[in-house]
């Protein structure tokens, strides 16, 4: 999946970004085995070893564990191509990330035994580093926000942390600021802007996730 960013949008420039570090990562894992998620718009498998899946479950996310459940690989192929353009709008993308976390929130419950190392070895070890370290993201984040608030007046080493804290959160501000008024701005203000976007959805979905809530219904990007 490439994402095409026509338009040069702040979050266009940040979703492209992050889908080429997501690609970039699928690489290293089919090098040593196999994939943890693929892309539900250019996906395929053997008939023999789809399962019926529930309507609350995300085909894209627990298809292919299941594949490798039964102990065969998904692999990913960087000449199968599909290109997608990306949203152009903020609330939109953020909808669907809360979604997309959410839902594999979910997955990761359903498939928890695919996360035991003594059963499922190395893939377990990328599941729990691809996906479940990745939803649960903002919690380091946060921890080092605060930390870092606190160590600040020490000196040296900790004024560095500061500065970089400062930096990241400054340059989400200011592409945010940028967006409401109408401005595109550089790839220096979509990344770190995009990261924060990203573990904030991850934050409010698991919090709906903690309280039970489930997204059935599918809604194309309008991007």
């Amino acid at each position: 999946m490439v994402y095409v960013n026509e338009e040069g949008s702040l979050v266009g420039d940040g979703c492209s970004a992050y889908m080429k570090y997501e690609n970039w990562l699928r690489k290293q894992e089919c090098g040593i085995g196999s994939i943890v998620g693929v892309d539900g718009g250019i996906d395929a498998m053997r008939k023999s070893l789809h399962t019926p899946l529930r309507p609350d479950q995300l085909p894209d996310f627990v298809q292919p564990l299941k594949v490798v459940e039964q102990g065969y690989r998904v692999v990913y192929d960087p000449r199968a191509l599909l290109k997608e353009k990306t949203n152009q709008e903020s609330a939109s993308e953020f909808s669907m990330r809360v979604r997309v976390g959410l839902r594999a929130l979910w997955a990761l419950k359903d498939m928890a035994h695919l996360m035991n190392p003594l059963r499922f070895g190395v893939f377990s070890l990328q599941m729990i580093s691809h996906k479940l370290l990745r939803y649960l993201a903002f919690i380091p984040l946060v921890t080092f926000s605060l930390a870092t608030l606190l160590l600040a007046p020490r000196g040296g080493f900790y004024v560095l942390c500061f500065l970089g804290l400062v930096a990241l959160f400054g340059l989400g501000w200011v592409g945010r600021k940028n967006e409401i008024e109408g401005r595109h701005l550089t790839f220096f203000y979509a990344v770190p802007y995009y990261f924060l976007l990203l573990n904030i959805a991850s934050f409010r979905a698991l919090w709906a996730f903690m309280k039970g809530e489930k997204k059935v219904v599918w809604n194309p990007r309008k991007g």
